[in-house]
């Protein structure tokens, strides 16, 4: 399909961000746009922490949709004119459009766990941050016990306490010493999870690199089901385009995109 040409009708689209150069959102939503026919162009706002007041809260108003990644996914609320359903259970938000937060973290999350596994049992989360949230929320609906690892306690008891007020089992953990089925890491930090603690039958991963994280290359190497940051970012991006106009392409045909031009491997 011939590129798009941009002129006065093309809506602006963009991820939101701080230290996000290496994001492959624009890639894989100009690729998806172009393939949809949509008349928009995505862009980068990486925006330091100390302009975010300045800068962010124009940008609802002149973007037609936003994704919103580290370390804005909770700063952006205040911001917002409405949040959905998801967004005000979780937290945080990750997508917006026309001044609505959304969080599509936690539907891509949700729809690639209980893909590969049955609910039920115990979960370790590591991190407590806004994909943390999402994670949480999605393994609790999806029947698992979530016990939350975190550098600082009272983030997680804030989001256990959360987990509680909405009904579900979980409980502030200072190791993985006990039993569980699944394994995740929120944070950015790919070595974050001690190797003891990448164990049961499935791992899930949010930092996405070009090549496989240690998280990633042990759980395959202990037989365990994996759901990788790549798999999560092109998930939340479709779900976000389902949002935005109610289309989008299906995952396969993006990763095989970002295989194509040799971003991952």
């Amino acid at each position: 399909m011939d590129c798009i040409e941009v002129g006065s009708h093309t809506k602006l689209f963009g991820v939101v961000g701080e230290g996000i150069s290496y994001t492959l959102s624009p890639v894989i939503h100009n690729f998806s746009f172009q393939r949809l026919g949509v008349n928009g162009v995505y862009l980068t706002f990486d925006i330091p922490r100390g302009k975010f007041t300045l800068i962010f809260p124009s940008l609802p108003e002149i973007a037609e949709g936003l994704n919103v990644t580290v370390p804005y996914k909770e700063d952006v609320i205040p911001f917002l004119s409405d949040l959905s359903k998801d967004a005000k259970k979780v937290g945080a938000v990750n997508t917006i459009y026309r001044g609505t937060g959304y969080n599509t973290d936690y539907l891509a999350l949700r729809s690639l766990v209980e893909e590969r596994i049955e609910g039920g049992g115990r979960a370790v989360l590591f991190g407590a941050g806004g994909a943390a949230k999402a994670a949480a929320f999605a393994l609790a609906e999806l029947g698992f016990k979530v016990a939350v690892i975190n550098r600082t306690r009272k983030r997680s008891e804030e989001l256990v306490r959360k987990l509680r007020e909405a009904g579900y089992d979980s409980e502030v953990s200072e190791s993985c010493d006990e039993s569980h089925r699944v394994v995740v890491n929120s944070t950015p930090d790919p070595t974050f999870v001690p190797e003891r603690c990448i164990r049961g039958e499935l791992a899930v991963e949010f930092v996405y690199k070009p090549v496989e994280t240690p998280v990633v290359k042990l759980a395959l190497s202990r037989g365990m089901k994996v759901v990788n940051g790549l798999q999560i970012l092109v998930r939340q991006a479709m779900e976000s385009e389902r949002i935005w106009f109610g289309k989008s392409l299906n995952d396969e045909e993006v990763v095989s995109h970002l295989y194509a031009r040799q971003l991952v491997r």
